[in-house]
């Protein structure tokens, strides 16, 4: 299910589809979208920190860089979530 903002770059829109199928995610609500220039390559995903019902995330696109809320049922899936995201998007890679 996507939020207000539903438009997501062709980049960004597989790496997505993979978040919204991993056990435990409720719901991706799509936020702000801001057109600038990252290091990260398109369909990057990262995470940002801990919220109440989930996390948010940061998703790389070849046009700039998308705020996303994953909701998480059970909770307790939190960890194990945010360590797939890491396993597929690693930072060591970068630079």
């Amino acid at each position: 299910m996507k939020g207000r903002h539903q438009t997501l770059d062709k980049h960004l829109k597989p790496h997505i589809l993979w978040v919204e199928h991993l056990p435990g995610v409720q719901k991706v609500v799509l936020g702000i979208s801001e057109a600038c220039r990252h290091r990260y390559p398109p369909g990057h995903i990262r995470f940002k920190r801990d919220v109440e019902g989930g996390i948010k995330v940061t998703g790389y696109s070849g046009k700039g860089v998308t705020d996303i809320f994953i909701k998480i049922d059970p909770i307790t899936k939190r960890e194990e979530i945010k360590e797939m995201i890491a396993e597929r998007y690693p930072l060591h890679n970068l630079g």
